[in-house]
């Protein structure tokens, strides 16, 4: 199978991660991968170092940005631009199969439908508002792919109406859920350009600390608004006997810049600097991993299926999630990890206090560590993710 794998950005995220991993199993199994990327990033250096073909091609990417009279008109440019640059790699290469991931990426269903291509659409979000954007996207997937690969049950019952309505009851269905499944976080030795191996003691936290994580792009819907209000509030109660200690890890979005600055002006107006610690993009996972006693993910939005909580949990550390999307079918509540209201600081921290002891906190992360092993491996993910591309 010759596959052009298109994608929606070049980081380094759950998405990229998840689409690294196809890339390389696909490879792998005997088939001709060509990767297209809108722009360069650490994931094109990744694929680079497998000798997988890599292009770079703004793919008029659908972003809430652009959702204005001269943002529509730029990626109606930029579409224009693409399609014959997609057609040009589509015969050269003699494409006979498209792989889109994430919802994003609308330009590979249109060219495979004009081109008679397959195609497979790997979907990693929930869009729930405004309805007529899911409308739109659901129309697109369901008029422009033959298969649907969806990462969660959450993500499934978002976009059932993105299904053909079948003829037959007992038809195939054209969509495959399938749990992302990870290889463990790369190990780094030390933090770069120090001497130091974890975050702790860079930013000089004491031993005894419990430190609290979050890692996520910097967007609205991520929250990390609602962490530092958490983290305020965990403070001003002294909760624990040990000393707490709170770590944000991530960028944000091209055009989304000043986000991040919001996010390091409000952790300055609440005097948390000495405290809380903001440490941009961590290309070293581990490091942040292993500096951190608990993981708190506090999506606005659901969230489909977050790769750091598989992470976190590969590392044996509890998560605390906001109870919604797929971080539902990932935590099991007071046996890996607990939920959180959405937007109440008072109920969050209630909970949160509950499990801040090394006891709990220890039992709830070997269970994480366990879960994750059974039921979202890497292993269990490259054998379903496969039989997708090559069963008819």
């Amino acid at each position: 199978m010759r596959i052009l794998l298109l994608h929606s950005s070049s980081d380094n995220y759950g998405a990229s991660k998840i689409f690294l991993q196809t890339v390389m199993l696909l490879k792998n199994n005997g088939h001709y991968p060509v990767v297209v990327l809108p722009n360069k990033g650490a994931l094109v250096d990744e694929l680079s170092q497998l000798n997988v073909e890599v292009h770079i091609v703004n793919l008029a990417i659908l972003r809430r940005k652009y959702f204005n009279i001269a943002g529509i008109i730029n990626r109606y440019t930029k579409w224009k631009v693409a399609v014959p640059t997609l057609n040009h790699i589509i015969d050269k290469h003699q494409i006979d199969t498209i792989y889109s991931n994430t919802a994003a990426v609308l330009i590979g269903g249109y060219v495979a439908k004009k081109r008679g291509l397959q195609h497979i659409w790997h979907l990693h979000e929930i869009i729930e508002r405004p309805v007529f954007l899911h409308q739109f996207f659901a129309w697109c997937i369901r008029n422009w792919s033959d298969k649907i690969i969806v990462v969660s049950k959450a993500v499934e019952a978002n976009w059932q109406d993105a299904l053909p309505k079948q003829a037959n009851k007992n038809a195939k269905s054209k969509m495959f859920q399938v749990y992302n499944g990870i290889e463990p976080v790369p190990k780094c030795k030390v933090v770069p350009k120090t001497n130091f191996d974890n975050y702790k003691q860079s930013l000089f936290i004491p031993n005894n600390a419990i430190v609290i994580g979050m890692a996520a792009r910097i967007h609205f819907w991520k929250g990390q608004s609602y962490f530092i209000e958490i983290a305020k509030e965990l403070l001003k109660r002294k909760v624990s006997a040990d000393p707490l200690y709170f770590i944000i890890a991530g960028d944000p979005f091209p055009g989304y810049e000043h986000l991040q600055r919001e996010l390091e002006q409000s952790i300055l107006q609440h005097q948390l600097t000495t405290r809380v610690f903001y440490v941009g993009l961590v290309k070293e996972m581990d490091l942040f991993y292993k500096s951190i006693d608990l993981l708190i993910l506090p999506s606005q939005q659901p969230d489909p299926l977050p790769t750091v909580v598989l992470e976190a949990m590969q590392y044996g550390l509890p998560v605390i999630a906001t109870a919604q999307g797929g971080a539902l079918e990932m935590v099991i509540e007071n046996e890996t990890g607990i939920f959180i209201p959405l937007n109440n600081v008072t109920e969050a921290v209630d909970n949160i206090i509950k499990i801040l002891n090394a006891d709990k906190l220890n039992k709830l992360g070997l269970a994480g560590k366990k879960r994750v092993t059974e039921y979202f491996s890497a292993a269990s993910f490259e054998k379903n993710i496969i039989s997708v591309f090559e069963n008819d």
